[in-house]
């Protein structure tokens, strides 16, 4: 039973990877907001993790959270403004 989570969790994660490069980023909240999200989205992939060790079938909320985590770090980095060193 192990295996088997084990596999499905495996294709799960490589599943999100592939799929996740080929659609395009959309951000459409403030700046704000995803600092927000990004705390929150933070505390719940932990816990989900705490999960996953003892229930792999956890693993596809870790992946989820993971990916919506890489969004929100990705917006907020095309959204922060870009500074230069003075010289």
């Amino acid at each position: 039973m192990i295996k088997l989570g084990i596999i499905f969790t495996t294709t799960l994660l490589l599943w999100s990877v592939v799929t996740a490069q080929g659609r395009e980023l959309t951000c459409s909240h403030t700046l704000a907001q995803y600092n927000v999200a990004i705390e929150r989205f933070e505390m719940l992939a932990a816990q989900a993790r705490a999960q996953a060790e003892q229930n792999p079938l956890y693993e596809s909320d870790v992946a989820y959270y993971t990916a919506v985590l890489a969004d929100a770090k990705k917006c907020v980095k095309n959204m922060s403004p870009v500074t230069t060193a003075a010289r």
